[in-house]
């Protein structure tokens, strides 16, 4: 019985210790991969707060304009009520031939108010004209939001790029693992048959040297591929905004696609990149903001017309028994005008400002076509020799193999070298990895160009 409850408890153990193993190691797709980014990473949660954050200053700009209402409540307590030294009135209105009227004080003390006063009441303040200002201020809320939302769009494309950048990387990385195991494969199947025929005495003994040192110097190839493997996974991970000890299994496979963008000319790229770059955008609201910003600081030197009316009620006792025909009704309402006439040059230097803020946004706006048109250019060109790369590495691998076929068949009837083997080999090793490599660069040239055009949606 205790035996059965020990293995009960190991096969529980291991199927524990299995489980979260299984769920230490994180299997992804590019789907995937793309999906957890989006989810975790910190930039774009940040771009997106953003966002949304500009959108609430906009009913802040419109609070400028809309009335303002406030209700208020005061209760005070005069401790000692103040006495104030006035003429006698009543002795003047008199007159000194009046009875009794000499002997009248010609000053007299008199308090005013009570103990206890208590007010009530609601105010309402409605700008009428702000020089502007209040209309401004809306339209660079506006503005503003608009730039952090394609300051959002600007980043998700970004990530989706960085995020498919990372997962071909490891696919890719992991591609060059197998292309270095197989060369060392072969160089070890090699080393094999030259060592028979070492033995026979068909080969001599700088062949058989010759094979060794081609299997030793293509051990730490295969090393190296595998710790670049192991920085991919991890440069990925960072990318997923993954915890460090998770584990990453990337799930795909480098191959090529027919690609729609393949027939689309320079110039229709160009139109493109220019009314959908994200960026481009982002600088035209820019300027619209630096526009009204001009605004905003011409309606300082503005007057401002503003209209306001209080309705409020008051009432004052010596003690605190208040009733409410103890109050009295106030109902007043008036307009102001304010004339700014010297503000010490502020007001000068803000429009000032502002100019050269609307000047500097045009030139960014320029700066910022520029570069997007030699971009373009550049993902143009890229891609277009990506797939001729492509086609000649696809072609070099089946030459490479039939080279050291025959390379191979010679060698062992005796018509070849052992050299001739060696290069065969090291020209389809070459060959391999040029493939692999074409195949990373034509996916990420794909990408690129939807990236710089400004119409990279997701995973294509």
């Amino acid at each position: 019985m205790l035996r059965k409850i020990s293995v009960l408890i190991l096969c529980l153990t291991i199927g524990f210790a299995a489980n979260i193993i299984a769920q230490e190691t994180e299997v992804v797709t590019l789907e995937k991969s793309v999906s957890i980014a989006m989810k975790n990473n910190p930039g774009i949660q940040i771009a997106q707060k953003e966002y949304e954050k500009s959108r609430t200053e906009i009913w802040e700009a419109y609070s400028a304009i809309l009335p303002q209402v406030n209700a208020s409540a005061n209760y005070s307590r005069a401790w000692d009520i103040q006495q104030n030294t006035i003429p006698n009135f009543i002795k003047q209105m008199l007159g000194p031939d009046f009875p009794g009227a000499s002997e009248m004080p010609d000053f007299v003390r008199l308090s005013f108010g009570l103990k206890n006063t208590l007010t009530y009441g609601a105010n309402l303040t409605q700008p009428i004209f702000l020089g502007g200002a209040g209309i401004a201020g809306v339209k660079m809320a506006y503005a503003a939001s608009d730039a952090m939302k394609y300051d959002y769009e600007i980043q998700r494309q970004s990530l989706i790029y960085d995020t498919v950048d990372a997962f071909y990387g490891s696919l890719l990385a992991e591609e060059l693992v197998l292309v270095q195991e197989k060369a060392l494969a072969q160089a070890q199947a090699n080393l094999d048959i030259v060592k028979k025929m070492y033995d026979v005495g068909s080969a001599s003994g700088l062949d058989k040297m010759r094979a060794e040192v081609e299997v030793v110097n293509l051990k730490p190839s295969v090393i190296a591929a595998r710790n670049d493997r192991q920085a991919a996974l991890t440069g990925l991970r960072t990318v997923l905004g993954l915890p460090k000890e998770t584990k990453i299994k990337v799930e795909g496979k480098l191959q090529f696609t027919y690609d729609e963008f393949k027939s689309i000319t320079l110039e229709a790229l160009l139109e493109k990149a220019l009314n959908s770059r994200p960026e481009l955008l982002a600088t035209d609201a820019q300027t619209k903001l630096a526009s009204n910003g001009v605004t905003l600081a011409r309606s300082e030197f503005m007057p401002k017309l503003f209209f306001s009316t209080d309705y409020s009620f008051l009432a004052m006792r010596n003690d605190n028994r208040f009733v409410q025909d103890d109050f009295s009704k106030g109902f007043t309402s008036a307009i102001s005008l304010q004339v700014p006439l010297f503000t010490g040059f502020r007001n000068a230097k803000s429009y000032q400002k502002a100019r050269l803020d609307y000047k500097i946004a045009q030139d960014s706006d320029k700066l910022a076509k520029d570069g997007i048109i030699a971009e373009v250019e550049i993902a143009y060109n890229k891609f277009q020799e990506a797939q001729e790369k492509y086609l000649a590495a696809k072609e070099s691998i089946d030459l490479a193999e039939e080279a050291l076929r025959l390379a191979n068949l010679m060698y062992e009837e005796g018509a070849s070298t052992q050299l001739d083997v060696l290069i065969s080999q090291l020209a389809l090793t070459e060959a391999r990895l040029n493939h692999a490599s074409a195949l990373y660069e034509y996916q990420m040239a794909r990408y690129q160009i939807r990236k710089v055009t400004g119409t990279l949606e997701g995973v294509l």
